[in-house]
């Protein structure tokens, strides 16, 4: 069991969302990066005991030989019908949290050190029962940003205890050296094989596996936590979801209302202004103009495309033309790009698109909240980015509203996940 006291790890687990389930293939892969399951505890208490009881037993008490102890309290206390022997499922429980939460500490810092620890290497470290496809694997040494490690980061299944250590170009030459090699090995291709999840909980699926990859195992849980492009979860767990009467839950208590920027009134742009001036003012404002569009690279480190096209429809006509309308809506863009700039808050939400064959499709939502100078005008923007291209909207809140009523208000707006907060 690694020993470990980072903050990234750390934080990995405690931000967790805790789920009730039937079965701990009710959620898939990736989506174990953000919640905290026990297969078959379905009520939110005996999951809640639980969680905590490892996050007490692993940073602020005895370790393993603690929880197995709470582990028989908790199992009394619920009246919990657990399957397997209470040595053997404690025993799983707790290891594959904690070594997952180490895995996804330790990819987030070799990430960080990837421009001067450009190599990683896969090596094989259990002695006794060994996997042969994971001992194949041991000493496997690929470029960071292979593609192999999307599917093959450790965990890579039921108490394995491999591991990928990260090499400077040095060490990495001189383990080709001493092996006659020059330069990096090729990644082995990936075989597929079909296997059947779900038996003992939620409804049985088929499901599409690496080999020599346990089921549910097939992702890298740290890439998963720093790009939570996590989809809600599947259908499986609909009926957990219908008897608890609740909505997905989030891991977050609601954040406060931010204190919202002051700005001077002419920032809002004259009702005569013409169209074409207002979206001119806003390109300016990221480098591009109406010739020439320009990359922006927001707070949270993703990049959008700023264009003349974001005021376009698909045939390279001005919005406005066909929604005369809608022509007001540009005096407030340089608020928008004030939030799209400097945001209080990030939010990404996935959304099914019906239209689309019903894909998830992952929406950014930008917020801010100003006060508008000499006016004592209160007012939210809102800056909304997806695949099919950006609304915004700027709302003003009478000022004799109080404080509760902005934060109901402003609270809206937000949905999904938090990933940036000012």
């Amino acid at each position: 069991m690694p020993d470990f006291q980072f903050d990234q790890a750390i934080e990995f687990y405690r931000n967790k969302i805790k789920l009730p389930t039937s079965g701990w293939t009710d959620i898939w892969q990736e989506q174990h990066s953000h919640a905290f399951v026990v297969a078959g505890a379905a009520h939110d208490a005996l999951v809640e005991d639980f969680f905590n009881a490892i996050q007490k037993a692993k940073w602020e008490g005895g370790g393993y030989d603690e929880f197995r102890t709470r582990f028989d309290e908790i199992v009394a206390k619920h009246g919990w019908a657990h399957n397997g022997a209470p040595g053997w499922r404690s025993k799983i429980i707790y290891d594959t949290n904690i070594t997952q939460a180490y895995n996804a500490g330790r990819y987030q810092q070799m990430v960080s050190l990837k421009e001067f620890r450009p190599y990683w290497r896969y090596r094989h470290t259990s002695i006794e029962h060994p996997r042969l496809e994971h001992k194949a694997w041991d000493g496997l040494t690929l470029p960071a940003d292979d593609p192999w490690f999307h599917v093959h980061m450790p965990q890579n299944g039921w108490g394995c205890k491999c591991r990928v250590d990260s090499l400077t170009r040095t060490e990495a030459k001189h383990i080709w050296d001493q092996a006659g090699k020059s330069g990096p090995d090729t990644a082995p291709p990936i075989e597929w094989e079909e296997r059947v999840v779900g038996k003992n909980g939620s409804k049985p699926r088929t499901v599409r596996v690496p080999k020599g990859i346990d089921p549910g195992f097939a992702y890298n849980p740290g890439k998963a936590w720093l790009e939570p492009h996590t989809v809600p979860p599947l259908q499986g767990y609909d009926a957990v979801l219908k008897e608890r009467g609740t909505p997905w839950p989030t891991s977050f208590k609601v954040p406060a209302l931010p204190k919202p920027t002051k700005i001077p009134a002419d920032v809002i742009l004259p009702t005569e202004t013409a169209p074409e001036v207002a979206v001119a003012d806003f390109l300016d404002v990221f480098g591009a103009s109406m010739e020439m569009g320009a990359a922006f690279t927001d707070v949270a480190g993703s990049t959008l495309a700023i264009t003349k096209s974001l005021f376009q429809d698909g045939r390279g006509q001005f919005k406005w033309l066909a929604q005369p309308d809608k022509v007001e809506r540009l005096r407030y863009v340089n608020m928008l790009a004030m939030t799209l700039i400097e945001p209080d808050e990030i939010w990404w939400v996935w959304e099914k698109d019906t239209a689309d064959k019903g894909k998830w499709r992952l929406k950014r939502i930008y917020l801010r909240a100003f006060e508008i100078e000499g006016t004592n005008e209160y007012a939210i923007a809102v800056f909304k980015w997806g695949s099919n291209g950006w609304t915004g909207s700027t709302t003003f809140v009478a000022d004799h509203k109080k404080e509760e009523s902005r934060l109901a208000y402003f609270d809206k707006q937000r949905d999904g996940l938090l990933v940036f907060k000012k």
